[in-house]
């Protein structure tokens, strides 16, 4: 019941919504982000199958080894979901369309490799911020959904006085 509490005052009062860290009251909310340098590790069975092939590619060990993909590092305070909602698969029933956004893909993963791999092999958070900064937009270009706005809610019951709020949070607990 404290989870639901917690919940639905945030949704019904939007500025008790948390804040980002970074950029505060410029957002309505929260983006989850990287605590510390980051590495991403992918499984190769989690990689879609026109990428499976450099698994084996010896030109790339410092990416692909282990049987996966290892990207990194990833500076501090970069938002989870521009890695997360990279969209390395579409599945369009057109083939020229899927072969097209596969070659999008696969540039954004020779310049993520290429890029990455120029830094240094103890990069401080300042060299992989100036490295990765030119990363956002191309990671941004397969996004499956470029809002990294975890608790942006809706507005539904937010223009009721208090005391109607307080009454429909009591309502909603006799479900």
């Amino acid at each position: 019941m404290s989870a639901f509490q917690d919940g639905i005052e945030q949704m019904l009062w939007p500025e008790r919504r948390d804040k980002d860290s970074l950029l505060g009251d410029k957002i309505p909310g929260k983006i989850d982000r990287t605590p510390e340098p980051t590495y991403l590790r992918v499984a190769g069975g989690y990689l879609p199958d026109f990428l499976k092939p450099l698994l084996d590619d010896p030109l790339l060990p410092k990416v692909f080894s282990g049987g996966g993909i290892q990207l990194g590092p990833i500076p501090t305070g970069t938002p989870i979901n521009l890695l997360a909602n990279a969209n390395l698969l579409f599945e369009g029933p057109d083939l020229a369309q899927r072969l097209q956004y596969q070659g999008k893909v696969g540039d954004l993963m020779v310049k993520v490799v290429k890029d990455l791999a120029a830094l240094p092999r103890n990069a401080n958070d300042e060299q992989s911020r100036a490295v990765f900064k030119d990363l956002v937009d191309p990671l941004l270009a397969v996004s499956k959904c470029p809002d990294f706005v975890v608790n942006r809610g809706h507005l539904f019951g937010t223009m009721l006085p208090d005391l109607d709020k307080r009454a429909l949070i009591e309502f909603l607990k006799t479900f």
